[in-house]
């Protein structure tokens, strides 16, 4: 089950990396300003932890979809490089090197040879068995593997060609995740704090910056794959459905880095209206695009103290508030 955590609590206002002192000689009559134009605070909003189960491709989750790959793919790759680069398996040139590489692996490597030809078995064996002239059916298990494995010696072309089909659409077609999706639902936070933070931002249209929000963050990975994110914040309709776009951006997720930044930027900008809309009803929608694969790295696994799934990934997002905040008092 996705968990997502919600940091903001009701009345409290938790503020980092203030740029100055509160300015406390900016009161009127019906409001204190807290900071000024070169104030900016840190606003804790949410922790999203995400499991293996929920990076997935219909009920095979992401460690299942990599250990198949990892049965194509060959032990080492070409030019000694240490990933799969996946948004390149579209060019023929790149899946062609892969391809000779682990037939070569397979006609000089018994144990390769093995992997594949018990795969094949398990997965593919009615699209083998017409060009092998052996049934489909468990009698025939043996001689079906043995007529595999003699073929790929032998380099036959038609068996080879059909290897690769299967090759080219498991890594092309097979090996990627669907959507994540949360429902966040309201926001438990009085409606005090919201003002103090969305009355003073500038308008949507203005081209001012001086008082502005924008959502930020950090990421964390354990997963052998780089990512590339696309969150869509919705509000929610009385249905229940996703309804307009609050905010949408994309973001990358290295595996060779320890976290990775969701960056303040005007894609992430937030204005009066936006803010209201997320903090009271929203869902999130991330597709996943799969980008590099370093099989040596591995899956860390396991359970949390309390039993649950260890987090494959951790998104700790925050608001950035430039400009001071006003209190109605």
């Amino acid at each position: 089950m996705r968990n997502f955590f919600l940091l903001l609590l009701t009345g409290a206002l938790f503020t980092a990396c203030i740029d100055k002192d509160y300015d406390l000689e900016n009161i009127d009559t019906d409001n204190v300003t807290i900071g000024g134009d070169e104030s900016k605070f840190e606003i804790p909003l949410a922790r999203v932890l995400v499991t293996l189960e929920d990076i997935a491709n219909g009920d095979v989750n992401i460690q299942e979809l990599c250990g198949k790959a990892d049965k194509w793919l060959p032990s080492k790759l070409p030019g000694n490089t240490d990933y799969v680069d996946l948004t390149q398996l579209s060019r023929n040139s790149y899946t062609d090197g892969l391809f000779d590489t682990l037939i070569a692996e397979m006609q000089s490597t018994p144990a390769k040879l093995d992997e594949v030809t018990n795969m094949i078995w398990t997965d593919y064996r009615d699209e083998f068995a017409s060009i092998l002239g052996v049934p489909a059916n468990d009698a025939y298990e043996t001689p079906f593997k043995e007529a595999f494995k003699l073929a790929v010696r032998n380099t036959e072309q038609q068996v080879l060609n059909e290897v690769k089909s299967q090759f080219s659409g498991y890594l092309t077609e097979d090996l990627n995740v669907e959507p994540i999706d949360y429902n966040i639902g309201r926001v438990d936070i009085s409606d005090d704090v919201v003002d103090m933070i969305a009355d003073n931002l500038d308008p949507e249209g203005s081209g001012s910056s001086k008082n502005s929000l924008y959502l930020a963050g950090e990421i964390t990975s354990k997963l052998p794959i780089s990512l590339h994110l696309e969150p869509e914040l919705k509000s929610v309709s009385e249905d229940g459905s996703p309804a307009a776009t609050i905010l949408k951006f994309d973001v990358k997720v290295d595996a060779t880095q320890e976290t990775n930044e969701i960056k303040d930027s005007e894609d992430t900008r937030l204005y009066a209206e936006s803010l209201r809309q997320l903090l009271n009803n929203a869902a999130i929608n991330i597709p996943v695009t799969l980008e590099k694969y370093y099989p040596g790295k591995g899956f860390e696994t396991g359970t949390t103290p309390e039993g649950k799934a260890n987090p494959q990934i951790e998104i700790n997002l925050h608001l950035i508030k430039n400009g001071g905040l006003k209190l109605d008092i």
